[in-house]
């Protein structure tokens, strides 16, 4: 790594896979993050390893994904791989849901930008092999949506202590054993469906502040993964969309075949469920999830679960608070999306009732100026407009004085011919 190039400045993370460092790029002039991958040691399967991250962080490089951390430097040298790329201020999803399991509308928006960055890894051929709630970040846009980016694509290839030898330090360091597939423990080939078994276990951490497999210890958790000993979810949260909690457990087949194939058509048929629910005035439709044959282990044929639970699973865990949504950081200016809708306007107010016809009053009943006002004044009063009209409209018009001195004077010219014609 060119020293020159990147200062670093301090220590902004711990995990199993190595430190992030926060560093500045003095040739770009920008703060970067620079993550240095612990390797196992210096057998030549370790160095091949290192070889290979450094060409699928390359690949990553040019993907360009707005939900995926971009990548702008990566390497090897005497102290082993590294990866520079941009430094995210925001929080994990992990840090967000020790204050509350998401509620539907934040899940809804969470699944939709994983599995969109999933569907642009997998496109290029790229598999995570860790996802886990820390490696989901949660950046605040200035309108107060959250924006989701997925870090350490292919960083878990140098993770030698995920192998079975090690499982107790996975479960205390990593704490990436809760969401690895079950052919991670049988050291199985792996594919795109290994991610969508990883991003199903985040999604029902998310929902409902439990892991889907446990135990207290490593070995046990594998055992958890391995027998498909999980309570479905919509026991825990029986006020999601049942077809959302379907959709979940799909994720989490204990065989791949079982599982969405990849991205494409997980985001496929809940961007179709999900249209479909919201359309209320007609009937529902939601989409099939593939049947599938009967297996010991969980299926989601038809939309419909179908499993054999263990007996001690009986009982459904709960959440430990209620859900609660995501809110933007403190000192941020309200979110335009999760304000209240401004509410209707009312409905203008219907027509005023015919005014009924002023009908003549006795003079004993008139209200005299000065005395006490009577029961019978508001009847007077019934159409105040409409009364000095009425009364405006019996009288006469009065004549103006250039009128009447014109009448006269035609007047006086009428006499005098009067006059004049008696003399004749």
């Amino acid at each position: 790594m060119d020293k020159k190039r990147y200062k670093i400045r301090e220590q902004i993370g711990q995990g199993g896979m190595g430190s992030v460092y926060r560093a500045f790029d003095t040739r770009m002039n920008r703060e970067v993050a620079i993550k240095r991958i612990r390797r196992g040691g210096d057998a030549p399967e370790s160095n091949a390893a290192a070889e290979q991250i450094v060409k699928e962080a390359g690949a990553l490089a040019a993907l360009q994904h707005p939900h995926i951390v971009t990548v702008y430097d990566v390497g090897t040298d005497k102290d082993g791989p590294y990866v520079v790329m941009e430094l995210i201020d925001g929080k994990t999803v992990e840090e967000l849901i020790e204050r509350a399991p998401l509620t539907w509308p934040d899940f809804r928006e969470l699944a939709m930008q994983t599995q969109e960055a999933l569907i642009g890894a997998q496109d290029r051929h790229l598999i995570h092999r860790d996802l886990k709630p820390s490696n989901l970040m949660l950046t605040w846009l200035p309108s107060g949506r959250f924006h989701v980016k997925i870090v350490d694509f292919g960083l878990a290839k140098l993770a030698e202590a995920t192998t079975l030898g090690k499982l107790e330090d996975a479960e205390a360091v990593f704490g990436s054993i809760f969401f690895m597939g079950p052919e991670q423990f049988e050291r199985a080939d792996l594919d795109a469906r290994l991610d969508m078994y990883s991003i199903g276990c985040v999604y029902y951490h998310a929902l409902t502040q439990v892991y889907p497999f446990c135990g207290s210890t490593g070995m046990e958790v594998m055992t958890a993964h391995l027998n498909h000993e999980v309570i479905p979810l919509h026991e825990v949260r029986p006020d999601l969309p049942r077809w959302a909690c379907d959709w979940v457990m799909w994720h989490l087949n204990r065989q791949p075949d079982d599982r969405p194939q990849n991205a494409r058509t997980a985001l496929k048929v809940f961007v179709q469920n999900d249209s479909a629910s919201a359309v209320p005035a007609h009937p529902i439709s939601t989409v099939a999830l593939p049947e599938q044959p009967q297996r010991p282990r969980l299926v989601v044929p038809g939309g419909m679960l179908q499993a054999e639970w263990p007996a001690q699973l009986s009982d459904p865990p709960r959440t430990q608070t209620a859900p609660l949504p995501l809110l933007p950081p403190e000192g941020s200016l309200p979110s335009v999306h999760s304000s209240p809708e401004p509410a209707p306007r009312p409905p203008p107010p219907p027509p005023p009732p015919p005014t009924a016809a002023l009908t003549a009053v006795p003079a004993s009943r008139l209200a005299i100026a000065g005395s006490a006002p009577t029961a019978h004044r508001p009847a007077l009063a019934r159409a105040p407009s409409q009364a000095p009209a009425r009364r405006a409209s019996k009288k006469k018009p009065a004549l103006n004085t250039s009128a009447i001195v014109a009448i006269a004077v035609l007047l006086g010219f009428l006499v005098l011919l009067l006059i004049l014609a008696a003399g004749h």
